[in-house]
């Protein structure tokens, strides 16, 4: 998963376990530089779409608590 495109196309859940992974084989210290800095790269893509995705979320439920307290 590379492009931004395809990154959008991410949920939560799929960029979070992407993430994760990509945490894993940056630790392990066993990639080399370029790869090092192109996993760093995907990761700064995934964890902006799960920023996006939990500020939509989080704007879904302040809708709804407004409408429960207007009603």
């Amino acid at each position: 998963m590379s492009s931004k495109t395809e990154t959008d196309q991410l949920s939560f859940e799929q960029a979070l376990e992407q993430m994760t992974l990509l945490v894993e084989k940056l630790e392990s210290g066993e990639l080399p530089l370029e790869e090092s800095v192109a996993a760093f790269e995907q990761g700064v893509k995934l964890s902006r779409r799960c920023e996006s995705l939990l500020d939509k979320a989080e704007q879904r439920l302040q809708v709804l608590n407004s409408s429960e307290d207007a009603g």
